[in-house]
């Protein structure tokens, strides 16, 4: 090969590349021009309120919305921890498994039949 075909060709190829990628004025301007009728106090107090709510995702933890944990009996979340894994529904890994609503309903009355043999 001639030294101007090695040379020119890739300089060429570089330029039209580099044509092609070029882009217009930025769309979506209206974004930048914002004006937030909140002040700082409230938006941070907003934010504190939501991570301690539990809200916000924090690392590659997703925000769950809270049930009616609070006042279980241990035999309760235990019966619907079995219920959920005869029903294949535990998570393993990145997998993410829901429950239908008839699923749901299983597991609930799982635990309710352990606190009522608990409580005998």
């Amino acid at each position: 090969m001639k030294l101007s075909t090695r040379i020119l060709l890739p300089i060429a190829l570089t330029v039209a590349a580099g044509a092609s990628f070029a882009e217009g004025p930025i769309q979506g301007n209206e974004v930048f021009s914002f004006t937030s009728q909140a002040s700082h106090a409230d938006v941070r107090s907003q934010a504190i309120a939501a991570r301690n709510a539990g809200l916000i995702a924090n690392g590659e933890i997703t925000p769950v919305q809270k049930t009616e944990a609070i006042g279980k009996t241990r035999a309760q979340v235990v019966a619907e921890t079995d219920e959920a894994r005869r029903l294949g529904l535990l998570s393993i890994g990145e997998e993410m498994k829901f429950a239908t609503p008839a699923q749901a309903e299983q597991i609930r009355l799982a635990g309710v039949q352990a606190n009522q043999l608990a409580s005998k």
